[in-house]
């Protein structure tokens, strides 16, 4: 890999005032203070010469001569890391691990910035090690911070919920929703391996941890749909509203399942109905949809879907209403022209029927509770990216509260 204009400026830069700075700290004579060794020279030709792994040998045998150099070498450490050359930041970092002479401080702080070169270079393992070793340490709340990290790439979330209660000890603001996620993914976990009885206790740890927890609610209510006690289901996705409606799209074909499989499609037409109107979203538009068409026909299903898409004008809701119109049109150069039309229309649509992190701007058809972008929880509201033009996060966080 290239090196930039800059570090053949900036390095040498850094090392010489370093040096210079370090001699005149000491109480020597002058001749002694405004001399370089060699290697610094060979280190500063090598960079010229783009051999970094030699300039690397070069400035880590003036390190060897010299401990006051310690401070110049972790910011050429770091300026490895930036440009994305992890494995030279690890062998700077190694090399101040492995130096008896320097400070107790100074070689934590070289086995964390070991740890964090690990951790973005995926070896995990050494990372974990790295930061444990820490643990009693002036860096031991950095240390759980970075592992709690780690263990969320990992999807370690027993060893997360543990790290976040550790960080909480340090004083440190681990929000009480991150922690119900993870009794949240454990329960899903729980679910995936069919065992409900762990999969109801995590998710109770979760609403203790966090009692506005939507997720925990919308998982008990799947839980309870999965074993047939509708009821129970529709119980827990009413808990659900309450804590936060704008999420109850996301049950919402299951709700209806739930309302028709008791015979109650009346009730559960009018629910979904009252839902629409409060908390307007397309998915609630289009289960509606069906569930009026099931009941009464595809006429009344397309009927619906035009006073809705007139209430509240939007390409996605078009698209569905072109779609629906088209059922079963012959082949007539009137249905040719609406085909085409949605065909226009659904190119642009695909676009705007994308979930949108508000945090980093990640996009993606598929809703995460976690964003894959920015790794931040709830950040991904659950409202495609056109709706969000018209109705803003605020207003979200408002019916939240």
């Amino acid at each position: 890999m290239e090196f930039e204009t800059w570090w053949l400026i900036l390095i040498p830069l850094i090392f010489s005032l370093g040096w210079m700075a370090a001699r005149l700290e000491r109480k020597s004579d002058v001749s002694a203070r405004g001399q370089l060794p060699a290697s610094y020279f060979k280190g500063v030709n090598f960079l010229l010469s783009e051999q970094p792994d030699k300039a690397i040998d070069a400035f880590l045998e003036v390190a060897a001569v010299d401990t006051n150099t310690v401070e110049l070498h972790f910011a050429l450490a770091n300026l490895f890391r930036k440009k994305g050359e992890i494995d030279r930041a690890i062998r700077v970092h190694q090399f101040l691990t492995s130096r008896e002479q320097i400070q107790p401080a100074d070689r934590a702080k070289a086995t964390f910035e070991l740890g964090v070169d690990f951790l973005r270079a995926g070896i995990l393992d050494r990372a974990e090690q790295a930061f444990h070793s820490l643990a009693n340490s002036h860096l031991q709340a950095d240390a759980a911070r970075q592992l709690l990290e780690l263990y969320e790439l990992e999807k370690a979330w027993d060893k997360a919920i543990e790290q976040a209660h550790r960080l909480r000890e340090f004083g440190a603001p681990v929000p009480a929703g991150d922690i119900a996620h993870f009794y949240c993914e454990l329960a899903t976990q729980a679910m995936a391996d069919k065992d409900n009885a762990r999969a109801k206790a995590e998710l109770q740890n979760a609403l203790l941890t966090d009692g506005q927890n939507v997720r925990a609610s919308l998982l008990l209510g799947e839980i309870y749909y999965s074993q047939g006690a509708y009821d129970d289901a529709l119980g827990q996705w009413r808990t659900a509203e309450r804590q936060n409606p704008w999420y109850l799209p996301l049950v919402g074909p299951k709700m209806w399942e739930a309302y028709k499989a008791m015979g109650r499609d009346r009730e559960g037409i009018e629910a979904l109905t009252a839902y629409c109107a409060q908390y307007p979203s397309i998915d609630l538009l289009l289960v509606l949809a069906k569930a009026v068409e099931e009941a009464n026909g595809e006429q009344a299903a397309f009927d619906l879907l035009r006073e809705q898409v007139r209430l509240r004008p939007s390409l996605l809701g078009l698209d569905k209403l072109l779609e629906q119109q088209l059922r079963g049109k012959m082949d007539d150069e009137r249905s040719k022209d609406l085909r085409l039309t949605r065909e226009l229309i659904s190119k642009h649509t695909q676009r705007l029927e994308r979930y949108r992190c508000q945090s980093c701007g990640f996009q993606a058809k598929k809703f995460y509770w976690q964003c894959p972008g920015c790794a931040n929880w709830d950040s991904i509201v659950p409202r495609r990216a056109e709706e969000l033009d018209f109705y803003p996060v605020s207003a979200k966080k408002q019916a939240h509260s």
